[in-house]
């Protein structure tokens, strides 16, 4: 018995191709709500956290088709998340911040609701994250601050309460632009006294950035600025290096969405290439297995019997006999004397004819003409 099952390949290429049929190849999609209100959910669950509430005539942004009438879509406009104030650097203010800890877990942020959600993951240190004009929220000693959801988060909402937006013939291809440092003047310029160290850095930034995009690796570059910030004394320097700070912040979280993206691809590859390996299978799985012949020859009647019972000699290409063939009443082999012939059956040697015997269960003709 052979180790593929069918069955196996059946199941993985439902779960692949499974969703509304026309919507997969399509997406990311918008898509309109059509009914007066919809909830937001953090889980494709109606038990889980409903986060925020969509209105009709809104418009969001579906990446997946999920199973049970759910879809995952973009993070609507005023979804947020909440952080704690002492885990980030710099701790107020608004824009982006990073993570000063070893570790700190991010939670819902839930529209009117006075105290954070449930916990949406946890984030390392130097994490970059944007603070987001919300008031804060203060829970016995612990301060706690907005932030914009996480590159690659996703919502849920029930499927029957949107429809597809109508879709615009495709635009030409945008010409390709190429990711590289900012333009001269689109930076504060530095004051004289820290002028030369920023255009060092600066050289080392350009330099990284000629690489591609996904092997951004900014941490030095990012702990050289804030050493540099560290001695500033002066606010037209604090300006000029906190400007460049933000810039590798933004570079680092592009460098992480196209290392994520990235990953994306290779796991779609890495899918593509085993449901090519399970189609091959399952298509060799298809082709008839003819087990080859025990013998091959040309069958001419014999005066000799076995049991009582006339056998059939089969003559090999030397012209001797190189078995006899036990042909059952089910089989007719008057239409393939002095043919060649394939067989198959069961091989024993048989003492009396000091030759093999053969029970036949098949005979088939190798001349190419078939059977009467």
């Amino acid at each position: 018995m052979p180790w593929f099952d069918p069955r196996i390949a059946a199941l993985v290429l439902g779960l692949l191709v499974m969703g509304p049929a026309g919507s997969a190849a399509d997406l990311p999609r918008a898509a309109d709500v059509i009914v007066p209100e919809l909830d937001v959910f953090d889980e494709p669950d109606d038990r889980s956290v409903a986060s925020g509430r969509l209105r009709q005539g809104d418009r969001v942004v579906v990446r997946a088709v999920e199973n049970e009438g759910w879809l995952t879509i973009e993070p609507p406009p005023g979804s947020f998340l909440w952080v704690e104030q002492s885990a980030i650097d710099p701790p107020a203010g608004l824009g982006p911040a990073r993570v000063d800890v070893a570790e700190t877990r991010v939670r819902s942020g839930i529209l009117d609701a006075k105290l954070p959600g449930p916990p949406r993951g946890s984030l390392p240190r130097g994490k970059a994250v944007r603070l987001i004009d919300r008031p804060p929220l203060i829970i016995g000693k612990k301060t706690w601050r907005a932030i914009a959801p996480l590159t690659c988060e996703v919502r849920h909402i029930r499927a029957d309460g949107v429809e597809w937006a109508p879709t615009s013939p495709a635009a030409e291809p945008a010409q390709e632009t190429r990711a590289a440092f900012s333009a001269e003047g689109s930076l504060p310029d530095p004051p004289p006294e820290t002028a030369a160290e920023i255009a060092r850095i600066e050289l080392s930034h350009r330099s990284i950035l000629r690489d591609s995009i996904e092997r951004w690796r900014l941490d030095s570059i990012r702990q050289r600025y804030e050493a540099l910030l560290k001695r500033a004394t002066d606010s037209a320097s604090t300006q000029a290096i906190q400007a460049r700070l933000d810039l590798v912040a933004r570079h680092e979280e592009a460098a992480e969405a196209a290392r994520r993206i990235e990953a994306a691809l290779e796991q779609s590859r890495d899918r593509d290439r085993k449901l090519a390996l399970y189609l091959r299978r399952l298509a060799k799985a298809d082709e008839p297995q003819q087990r080859p012949y025990d013998a091959k020859g040309m069958i001419q009647p014999s005066s000799r019997k076995v049991d009582g019972q006339k056998v059939f000699a089969l003559i090999g290409p030397k012209g001797t006999a190189i078995a006899y063939l036990n042909i059952p009443a089910g089989l007719d082999p008057s239409q393939l004397t002095a043919r060649n012939v394939g067989v198959r059956g069961s091989v024993r040697y048989n003492e009396s004819l000091r030759a093999q015997l053969i029970t036949v269960r098949d005979l088939e003709p190798l001349d190419g003409r078939q059977r009467q």
